[in-house]
């Protein structure tokens, strides 16, 4: 009898033991993506999206954020442990005429404090961004900074003209 209410109090103990704030929410704010969305050269305030877009980290061993989508916005990550990212941007894969185009993304890093279940996000400022020139093969024909804060996902950080 004695072992069995020893057995349910440390059940109960456990239970009660556990309180809200143990368990990151899911609607909690966590570190951003970069938003990119990606518009007509000829005409800016339209949209177009680029055909068969890949993006791929520059790195040795590189790995694919976007593999092979038509889209005319992405959201793609930062490293929070470096000043700088830079991705390999490539427009048209699997077709005659693949391009592809380098960009460095240069920031500084804060850590935010959100709670003891969820811990650190990292915000990024002082944001900049530079497409490696090779003259008329980028098909990247100009990038605006629309923030140099990422601190959300909520707006677009850079808009990209194709």
């Amino acid at each position: 009898m004695i072992k069995k209410l020893f057995i349910i109090s440390i059940f109960i103990a456990s239970v009660l033991g556990c309180t809200r704030d143990d368990i990151c929410e899911e609607a909690t704010a966590t570190t951003p993506l970069l938003i990119i969305t990606f518009n007509d050269i000829v005409d800016p305030t339209q949209r177009k999206a680029v055909p068969s877009l890949t993006i791929e980290t520059v790195e040795i061993n590189s790995t694919q954020v976007i593999s092979a989508t038509t889209t005319d916005s992405i959201a793609i990550p930062l490293r929070n442990n470096f000043l700088q990212t830079r991705y390999r941007f490539k427009s048209g894969v699997g077709t005659t005429t693949p391009n592809t185009d380098v960009i460095a993304f240069n920031y500084t890093t804060e850590d935010i404090y959100i709670n003891r279940a969820c811990a650190f996000k990292t915000v990024y400022h002082d944001l900049s961004a530079i497409v490696q020139d090779e003259g008329s093969a980028n098909w990247v024909l100009q990038l605006i900074l629309e923030t140099t804060d990422v601190i959300d996902e909520t707006e677009t950080h850079i808009t990209i003209f194709h």
